[in-house]
C-alpha cells in the first residue's frame, strides 16, 4: 500500500513526549502535554500550557529542522523587535535519549491560524497591510545572498497540483472539479523577474491572527524560507482574502504586479486551494476541506478559474 507523502514514521502521543523531553531537558518540569497539531512534515505539542515541542515526522524533516533552526538565529536580530513574532527556539535537542531524531521546542506564539478564520469575521485589509509590510521587511533581512542562477519552479510544481487534483476530484463538486482540471492544465508565463527572500510555504494556515483585533500575531513553519518567486508570499492571502486582501498587502509593501504577475497569483492561489483540498480529504481533516471548498467556489464565481486575469467581482 502506498504511503501518504505526509506519512509519519515515527508517531507519538503526549505520555509519549513528556517521557522525551523529561530525558533530555533536566531543569525542564513536564506536568502537561497535549496535541497541538499534525502538519505535512512535523508533529506538534503543547507543554506545561506554554511551549510549544515540534517532533520530525520523517527523517529528512530533521535535515530540514536544521536548517530551520539556523535560519530562525539569522532573522531573529532584524526581525526581533517586530510586531509579528516567529518562533525563536529555545531547546534543540540533536541527539534525544529516547528518540530517534532532533526536536526543538519554544515558546508558545498567540493567535489561530488564519485558514480557521472566515473571511467576512476579520478586516481583510488590515490583514492585508501587516502581511505586505511584513514581507518588505522580510525581503530586506535576508540571511543568505541570492542565488547566482533563479529557476522558476512553479511550472515543474503544477504537475504536483494535477495529481492532487485527479485524487481529490470525487470530493469536489464536478464543476468545480472540472474547472480546475482545465486551468491547472495551462501552462503558466514564464517568470524571469529577480526572486525574493521570503518564508517559502506563507499559506493560512502558517499565518497566526487575533481575530477580535484584526491583528497578525505571529508567522510560523520556516522550513522552506528562501530566495523565490515574487508573488509567493501572497499566495496564501490571496486565497484566503482575494484581491482586496492583496491591493491592500502591496501597498504597504511598495510593490505593484503586472497582469501577468497578477494571473500567476491567482493562478497559484487556486493550485495551493487545490492543495488544501486534497490534503483535508485524504487525512479525513474535514474543516480544511471544507475552507478549499469555499475558496474555489468564490474563485469559481468571480470567474477566476475559468480565466486567472478576471479579477474579483
Amino acid at each position: 500500500m502506498q504511503k501518504d507523502p505526509w506519512h509519519n514514521q515515527y508517531p507519538l502521543d503526549p505520555t509519549r513526549v513528556g517521557e522525551i523531553i523529561a530525558a533530555d531537558i533536566d531543569q525542564f518540569d513536564v506536568t502537561r502535554v497535549s496535541v497541538l497539531g499534525e502538519g505535512w512534515d512535523f508533529c506538534t505539542f503543547v507543554v506545561n500550557d506554554e511551549w510549544v515541542f515540534r517532533f520530525p515526522k520523517r527523517r529528512q524533516c530533521a535535515r530540514q529542522l536544521a536548517r530551520e533552526f539556523e535560519l530562525l538565529e539569522a532573522l531573529a536580530g532584524p526581525l526581533g523587535n517586530e510586531s509579528i513574532a516567529i518562533p525563536r527556539y529555545r531547546y534543540y535537542v540533536r541527539t534525544p535519549a529516547l528518540f530517534t531524531l532532533a526536536y526543538v521546542g519554544y515558546p508558545m506564539l498567540s493567535g489561530e491560524a488564519l485558514i480557521d478564520c472566515v473571511v467576512d469575521s476579520i478586516d481583510r485589509a488590515a490583514i492585508g497591510r501587516q502581511l505586505g509590510g511584513f514581507l518588505q521587511r522580510l525581503n530586506a533581512a535576508a540571511p543568505m545572498p541570492p542565488p547566482r542562477i533563479y529557476h522558476d519552479q512553479f511550472p515543474a510544481n503544477l504537475i504536483d497540483f494535477r495529481r492532487e487534483l485527479d485524487d481529490a476530484s470525487a470530493s469536489l463538486p464536478p464543476h468545480i472539479a472540472a474547472a480546475c482540471r482545465r486551468l491547472l492544465a495551462t501552462t503558466p508565463t514564464p517568470d524571469d523577474a529577480a526572486p525574493l527572500f521570503q518564508h517559502g510555504d506563507l499559506g493560512a494556515e502558517h499565518i497566526l491572527v487575533d481575530r477580535r483585533t484584526s491583528r497578525i500575531t505571529a508567522i510560523i513553519d520556516w522550513g522552506d524560507a528562501g530566495w523565490g518567486d515574487r508573488v509567493g508570499g501572497l499566495v496564501g492571502l490571496w486565497a484566503w482574502g482575494g484581491d482586496n486582501a492583496v491591493h491592500a498587502a502591496l501597498s504597504e509593501w511598495g510593490r505593484v504586479l503586472s497582469d501577468d504577475a497578477w494571473s500567476r497569483l491567482r493562478l497559484w492561489g487556486v493550485a495551493y486551494a487545490v492543495g488544501s483540498a486534497y490534503y483535508g480529504y485524504k487525512d479525513r481533516r474535514d474543516a480544511l476541506h471544507a475552507t478549499a471548498l469555499r475558496w474555489l467556489d468564490r474563485m469559481y464565481s468571480n470567474g477566476q478559474l475559468a480565466d486567472p486575469e478576471t479579477p474579483d467581482a
